[in-house]
């Protein structure tokens, strides 16, 4: 007869403790990201988290994990207060920390019924994975914005996205906050173990260990293209005044900035003797469609003969009068427009409102989007050479694209050499949003093995070289270009290659060990009483406070 294995027990977290765990965690996390930057302080953050939901019950569970949420997506998104109002803000971190919610039950489950073993760190470091990929995606599109790795952008762990992606990083991270659990518990008594506390000792040492491990790991061979390794890109930053956050109407003089910074950078590069090969305005840089604008279009053409370089602007094009496209033009020296990109992921609220009858009796503030943002269809890559303007393959993407890994993924898939992303901030006033969004630049460069020229209209504005080395920058409500001779690139790193299905692979496995867990057999134990007693007393009291199937025999 085969001899069954002791239940692992752990104590369960008092639910004041959990919940203000949870609080703390969701602190930590926020500071793990632009502009605090503490990257550290993820794995803490998520350890947290999962202490908060190892209590007796769900309900404390639940709260620990909504207050987390709360704390991390709200101020992490109070960009959103200065473009839709403070209810639609408030509505988004909820929405966002209902995810938190969801992982905090699944990694509860997990970790009651498996106990703190190595089955268990894999399957709840993969299922925050999953819940991560999830409100990427879903609904309308989804939001990835304080995704794990976008924290990473100064850490010795972006050293692994070119290898694993985001999904791999996020795994990591999850990892590392599992081992600090592991360890804590011990350390603290919490965790039966061998050894007593000295066992917490050997998951503190992995964890620490695994990030130094990182500073080592080298970035995939990337190649250059023959014989045209760089080109000579400038960004315009022109600026402007802040946004009437009432009407959201750009200011006057902002295609007049821009034009300005053009001609500047044009005089400057020519007394240098270099180039120009292609000049980038942001998003929304023309105010208004330069191609039913007769000077708009005449200015534009000027400034490219001058450059000898054609020029990449951001426009609004209106469909009928409910619609529009956000369209990035091609302008050249002959005033021709040979390649247009319309924005394939509109923001939901921000850029389209989805059942907008039923949200306006919610708030007036869905009106605020008078014309719902139409979904371009096609990858936005420009191959200069084929349109006869020079040589490269440019990738297109327009501000919050850049947020999502699987859209910069295609686009160098479709043989982009470097990215360009245009963006105008200044929607968002003095909030975190541009160094946010710069981070997110960052960090898809490393991992795509791309050079980005990320440009907006008040910044941050920068280039960032395929190794994530950032080659120039003009801050937030500066006037002024990045310039650079960019590299560019033409190999596919793994994460490239492996796409969504690295996510899709580690949320699989999230999944199915959750429900392994819920319905195999009982490994773990949450005991009532804390153990502050010698290491064999109160051992029957304890296992008379065994939760959810007491004996389990």
């Amino acid at each position: 007869m085969k001899r069954r294995q002791p239940l692992e027990e752990v104590t369960a977290t008092p639910w004041p403790v959990a919940l203000l765990c949870g609080a703390a965690g969701g602190v930590l996390a926020l500071l793990a990201f632009p502009p605090y930057d503490l990257w550290m302080l993820m794995p803490v953050a998520l350890a947290l988290l999962s202490i908060g939901v190892l209590t007796r019950s769900f309900l404390p569970a639940l709260l620990s994990s909504l207050a987390w949420g709360l704390a991390f997506f709200v101020p992490l998104t109070e960009w959103a207060n200065t473009y839709a109002g403070t209810m639609p803000w408030l509505a988004l971190g909820v929405v966002q920390s209902l995810y938190i919610v969801l992982y905090g039950l699944l990694a509860r489950t997990v970790m009651v019924r498996r106990g703190l073993g190595a089955g268990s760190l894999v399957v709840v470091s993969a299922l925050w994975v999953a819940v991560e990929t999830l409100r990427s995606h879903v609904p309308w599109g989804g939001l990835p914005w304080g995704a794990t790795g976008f924290a990473l952008a100064d850490s010795p762990l972006l050293n692994l996205g070119p290898w694993i992606g985001m999904a791999g990083m996020a795994l990591v991270v999850a990892a590392l906050g599992q081992l600090l659990v592991h360890g804590v518990l011990c350390v603290l008594g919490r965790r039966r173990r061998g050894l007593g506390g000295l066992a917490g000792v050997w998951p503190l040492a992995m964890a620490v260990a695994a990030v130094l491990a990182t500073m080592v790991v080298p970035h995939p061979v990337n190649r250059a293209p023959d014989d045209r390794p760089s080109m000579t890109v400038a960004g315009a930053q022109g600026s402007m005044d802040p946004i009437d956050p009432g009407s959201m109407a750009m200011p006057e003089g902002v295609f007049e900035n821009h034009l300005e910074v053009t001609h500047d950078v044009t005089a400057a590069t020519q007394e240098q003797g270099r180039q120009l090969e292609l000049i980038v305005w942001p998003e929304d840089s023309t105010a208004y469609d330069p191609r039913l604008d007769p000077y708009r279009g005449e200015a534009l053409t000027d400034a490219a003969q001058q450059a000898g370089a054609p020029i990449l602007v951001g426009t609004q094009t209106p469909v009928g009068e409910e619609h529009r496209y956000n369209h990035s033009v091609l302008w050249t020296a002959d005033g021709e427009t040979p390649y247009v990109y319309a924005k394939r992921h509109p923001v939901p609220f921000g850029e389209f409102v989805p059942a907008r009858d039923f949200f306006r009796m919610i708030t007036d503030k869905v009106d605020l989007v008078g014309r719902d943002m139409l979904p371009g269809t096609e990858v936005g890559v420009m191959d200069l050479q084929e349109l006869g303007l020079g040589e490269g393959r440019v990738g297109v993407l327009i501000c919050f694209e850049i947020a999502y890994d699987t859209l910069t993924i295609d686009t160098v898939r479709e043989g982009a050499e470097l990215v360009v992303v245009q963006s105008n901030n200044a929607l968002f006033g003095d909030s975190h949003e541009a160094v946010q969004q710069l981070a997110e630049a960052k960090v898809l460069a490393v991992v795509t093995g791309r050079s980005v020229v990320h440009v907006s209209t008040v910044g941050h504005s920068a280039i960032f070289g395929p190794e994530g080395r950032r080659l120039d920058f003009v801050d937030h409500w500066e006037q002024g270009a990045v310039i650079a001779e960019v590299p560019l690139r033409t190999g596919i790193t793994p994460a490239v290659a492996g796409g969504i299905w690295i996510a899709i692979g580690i949320s699989a496995v999230g999944l199915l060990g959750w429900l392994g867990a819920l319905t195999g057999p009982r490994r773990g134990v949450l005991r009532h009483v804390p153990a502050v007693a010698g290491r064999g007393e109160g051992s029957s009291r304890a296992r008379a406070g065994v939760q959810d199937g007491r004996s389990s025999r």
